[in-house]
């Protein structure tokens, strides 16, 4: 017997892509589930399938970074005392992530992709589901989207959850309304502009040497270093200039909603924008802003 779940859940994360550094993704999860009836006449009840496996999903893969540990490009360390990973096959593609262990997901893999990341959680929640369960089979797969859209990353320390992991990330489209009508090049401009971004909050910069010994071999002009401690502990990051950009607010949607509003609506004065930000898959935030004059 057969018992399928579409759209279960999302997961939001950030990959570490060898050619592209850190990459926020959104992937919707499909799940089936293959075995014997129990008592109760079924394979598994629904409510436990989206509460534990979804909980099990979360706890592995979600707000986490992905790191796949046999690319060669890759250095990494993962003990009771430090967890870090580097990344420097080119400079676009140089990274230094630290923070505690919990906020990242080590695949032995060349590579990280739908196929990779849904085997590896395949093998980790088989083993956690009841003995009449046979096999488990996931589905990744990316939102379809026909409209401009962008990969961020970001972490968000005063967040009481997962939210405040320094490299977790979103695949998400942007809507954007000019006199309230759908205006496709400041669409376009805008993912273009946060095409594999990451958001630093301006307040978080500190100085590259004040991070950990292994991040200080990848300091130059270049770079920009992130640090802060939140409710998991602390957490650093080092990207280059071109892969970041400063913004002087915290990252939740709703402010980034209200800052590409203002910044589209600086470039566009007197005119009315009014922006749709999305977090992920179907969630979000909309702000409108208006600078120099009315319609």
């Amino acid at each position: 017997m057969k018992l399928f779940v579409n759209d279960l859940t999302v997961i939001d994360s950030s990959v570490v892509y060898a050619d592209r550094g850190i990459v926020g993704e959104s992937w919707i999860v499909d799940l089936m589930l293959i075995g014997d009836l129990n008592s109760e006449s079924m394979v598994l009840d629904f409510g436990v399938v989206k509460k534990q496996i979804k909980a099990l999903i979360d706890q592995l893969v979600d707000h986490c970074l992905i790191v796949p540990t046999k690319a060669s490009s890759v250095t990494y360390v993962k003990d009771a005392h430090s967890t870090w990973v580097m990344g420097n096959r080119c400079h676009e593609a140089t990274f230094f992530v630290k923070g505690p262990a919990q906020a990242f997901c080590f695949i032995d893999s060349d590579f990280i992709d739908e196929a990779t990341l849904s085997t590896y959680l395949e093998g980790a929640i088989l083993s956690q589901l009841p003995e009449n369960v046979k096999n488990i089979s996931l589905t990744l797969r990316r939102e379809w989207i026909d409209e401009p859209y962008y990969h961020y990353s970001h972490g968000l320390k005063k967040h009481s959850g997962n939210c405040q992991r320094i490299a977790h990330g979103h695949r998400s489209r942007i809507k954007v309304f000019k006199n309230g009508k759908i205006d496709r090049e400041l669409q376009e401009y805008w993912a273009k502009r946060w095409e594999d971004i990451y958001l630093v909050t301006e307040e978080d910069i500190v100085d590259a040497a004040t991070l950990s010994v292994p991040a200080l071999e990848l300091q130059g002009e270049r770079f920009i270093a992130s640090s802060y401690e939140s409710g998991q502990g602390m957490f650093e990051i080092l990207l280059p200039l071109e892969r970041v950009e400063v913004v002087n607010i915290d990252s939740t949607v709703e402010e980034i909603a209200s800052y590409i509003a203002r910044e589209l609506a600086e470039q566009n004065q007197g005119q009315m924008i009014e922006v749709h930000a999305f977090e992920g898959v179907g969630k979000g935030a909309i702000a409108e802003e208006l600078i120099g004059g009315g319609l």
